[in-house]
Parts: C-alpha cells; sequence; structure tokens
C-alpha cells in the first residue's frame, strides 16, 4: 500500500511509509537500546493503575504458558496506566492477546475482540500529569496525547489520533470499514494487517523520539513487525503517560517492556 499524507492543523500523518516500515530496529542501533523498565507481571498490579468505568471489571496476573501475564475482562471502558512518565527516546513494546468479550458487556458485544487501543505521552493541557478518571472514554478527551485504535469499534477500524488539550481529538488517518469510514480514513478499507483475530497475539512497538534534520518523524507505531503509522509535527508530544486502553473486550497481556536509546560510549 502506498503511504498516504494528510494534514490537520499543521500535523503531519502517514501510513505504511518506506525506509522504516519492516525495521523496528531504525529508531536506534541494537547496541544503543536499554532497557528502562520490564514488567513480568509477577507483582501483580503494582505497577499499573487502573480507571475502570464498570465496577465489573476484573484486571489480574494469570499463569500462561508457564509465565505470568495480566488478563484484562472489561465490560466497559477500561484504562490500564504505566505507573511511569516516559521522556528522551524510547521504544515501548507489549504482546495482547485477543481473547472473547466478557458476558458482562451484554449480549450484543459478550464474545466479540476489539479495541486493542493506547494513550502514549499523554499529560493533561498544563503538560502535568494526568489526574485520575472513571474508565469513560470521553472522561480522556481533555488529555494532550497521541492515540491509536486498532482493531476498534468492533473490529472495524484502526486509527491514529492526536489528543489537543482542549477537546478536540483530530483523526490523522486510519483504516474503516462502511459504515464507520470517513474521508480522514485514507488507507481505505480494514485489512488482514489491521484487524485483530481472536487468540492471535500482537506484538505492539511504539517509539518515540526527537525528530531530526535527518529524520522528522517523532513517532511511529508497530503492529506485529510492520509499522503502520508516522507522525511529525513542529512541536511534538515527547513525554507523558501510557495507557493501555479498551472497552467491551478482554484482552492477555505479555512481556511489557520499555527501552531507552542511549548516547554511545566516547572512545
Amino acid at each position: 500500500m502506498r503511504p498516504s499524507l494528510l494534514l490537520v492543523s499543521g500535523l503531519c500523518a502517514i501510513a505504511h511509509p518506506g525506509a522504516h516500515a519492516d525495521d523496528p530496529d531504525a529508531w536506534c542501533p541494537p547496541a544503543q537500546q536499554r532497557v528502562l523498565a520490564r514488567e513480568d507481571f509477577n507483582a501483580g498490579l503494582a505497577h499499573w493503575q487502573v480507571e475502570a468505568h464498570d465496577p465489573r471489571t476484573r484486571v489480574q496476573p494469570v499463569m500462561h504458558q508457564g509465565r505470568p501475564a495480566l488478563e484484562l475482562h472489561a465490560p466497559a471502558g477500561l484504562s490500564l496506566w504505566w505507573h511511569q512518565p516516559l521522556s528522551g527516546d524510547y521504544a515501548l513494546r507489549f504482546i495482547a492477546t485477543p481473547l472473547p468479550a466478557p458476558p458482562e458487556a451484554g449480549p450484543a458485544l459478550a464474545g466479540r475482540v476489539s479495541d486493542l487501543n493506547m494513550f502514549w505521552n499523554a499529560t493533561e493541557a498544563d503538560g502535568s500529569a494526568p489526574h485520575p478518571r472513571n474508565g469513560a472514554f470521553a472522561a480522556y478527551d481533555t488529555l494532550r496525547a497521541y492515540y491509536v485504535g486498532f482493531g476498534a469499534n468492533g473490529n472495524t477500524t484502526t486509527r491514529l489520533r492526536r489528543y489537543g488539550g482542549d477537546g478536540q481529538r483530530p483523526l490523522l488517518d486510519g483504516w474503516a470499514d462502511a459504515p464507520e469510514a470517513s474521508s480522514a480514513d485514507r488507507q481505505g478499507p480494514m485489512t488482514s494487517a489491521t484487524r485483530l483475530r481472536a487468540g492471535e497475539p500482537v506484538a505492539v512497538q511504539i517509539v518515540s523520539r526527537q525528530p531530526t534534520a535527518h529524520d522528522p518523524v517523532s513517532q511511529r507505531w508497530w503492529a506485529d513487525g510492520h509499522q503502520l503509522f508516522e507522525h511529525r509535527e513542529a512541536m511534538p508530544l515527547l513525554s507523558g503517560r501510557f495507557a493501555f486502553r479498551t472497552t467491551a473486550s478482554a484482552w492477555r497481556l505479555e512481556h511489557f517492556e520499555v527501552l531507552a536509546c542511549t548516547t554511545p560510549a566516547t572512545p
């Protein structure tokens, strides 16, 4: 698929670009990558903040194939915030496996797979840390953040947004099936690369970095080793919090880690 370019209030997003599309290490030479944090979920939710709109939501450590993981069963909106703010040149990686939505989601939504979503570099409009919210999606509209919704809206859309801190969250680019499709969904209908499949893990990587004259892109987003989105703008968001976000769905999270790009040592 050819890359497309979309300008929204001075913002620029490209889907399926060329040079970095299949090289998740292009943001930083592997020898300079350093693990900042690794979550094996042995400590349960000690490193996470749960914001759930439905009290029947379950977020619990489990053992999966002999390894600890975290399972989320969300009848309604759920945001799971990583405790550490992130800044500098970093990559965030995890594996998420869609499970059938719980019965509590209601007869119309139970059993579906949907909404592998996330905020990153999220702050309040004044740059302070996000304050607690009740898990309802609209409650986050006042954040400044980047947001990807992968397989959202019942697995009919995959989109990149930028939250401006003013209640606006313009759609920068994406894929969408009818009737969800809008003029901003420049990539056309959903594809096998942008759609969730029940029980099949998705390896996510987010890269946030200071843009340079050589490479003006500050944000990149991969699924299963293929870059779906990149973003550039004059004043990028380069620090803040990360949250896994979903609604009326169930997920298993594993292998969460944050890496930094370090300056090579002087000989």
